[in-house]
């Protein structure tokens, strides 16, 4: 059995803003024009302006706005509107993720904060190894002790680290074990400083990276991907 649900934000049953249009948002923000964010997810461009146009009407505020000349020739942006809207609809995500995922088949790792914007933060682990993560409780604040919670899946392994990344998170670490079945692999890794982590891939890409006990090996993970709580 699965369990399984949506997220979507209603304003006083005027309308929602769901997965789909918050992606839409997203990335606008990134690339700065709705054509282009309306191309990356097969969306017609009449179809994201109507659904910007319906967001607005929703909220009774524009969430994007054109932004004319300089030295790119201008663009769409999102107004900090739009940004609010975002971040609250992805900070809720995250608690409701964790609420529908078998907490037991992640990773946990204990750490202490030691940098903390109130959304993002970088947490150490007792041995020293540094994680950077987003924070499930808003009252999280320097030198709390926290709980990170990773999916064995949001795991990306790599044989070597000369290479460029937007993730944050990269920890070297060796083979302790390696579990088959069904055609995935759990591979079990301990890092130098003392942290564990279980990770999930395709027996297929387990053969790719020639793993087996003792091989050295890179994780690479997103901030996103840590979610941190009080414990």
């Amino acid at each position: 059995m699965k369990v399984e649900g949506k997220l979507w934000i209603d304003i006083n049953g005027a309308g929602i803003a769901g997965h789909g249009r918050i992606q839409l948002l997203q990335l606008i923000d990134n690339f700065g024009s709705i054509k282009k964010a309306a191309e990356s997810i097969g969306m017609s461009y009449k179809s994201a302006w109507d659904s910007i146009n319906s967001l607005n009407e929703i909220f009774g505020k524009d969430l994007v706005e054109r932004k004319t000349g300089g030295k790119g020739g201008g663009g769409t942006i999102l107004t900090e509107h739009g940004k609010d809207l975002v971040k609250t609809y992805n900070y809720y995500s995250r608690i409701h993720e964790l609420y529908l995922t078998d907490i037991s088949k992640m990773n946990c790792i204990e750490a202490v904060i030691n940098d903390t914007d109130g959304e993002y933060a970088k947490a150490i682990t007792t041995g020293g190894d540094s994680f950077y993560c987003v924070l499930l409780d808003h009252e999280i604040k320097l030198s709390d002790k926290v709980n990170l919670f990773i999916k064995p899946t949001d795991i990306i392994l790599v044989n070597s680290d000369d290479f460029e990344t937007s993730a944050k998170n990269l920890l070297k670490t060796k083979v302790k074990s390696i579990n088959v079945t069904n055609e995935k692999s759990e591979i079990i890794l301990n890092s130098d400083k003392g942290t564990t982590l279980a990770v999930q891939i395709t027996s297929a890409s387990a053969e790719k990276l020639a793993l087996k006990k003792d091989t050295e090996i890179y994780t690479l993970f997103k901030t996103a991907s840590v979610l941190a709580s009080i414990r």
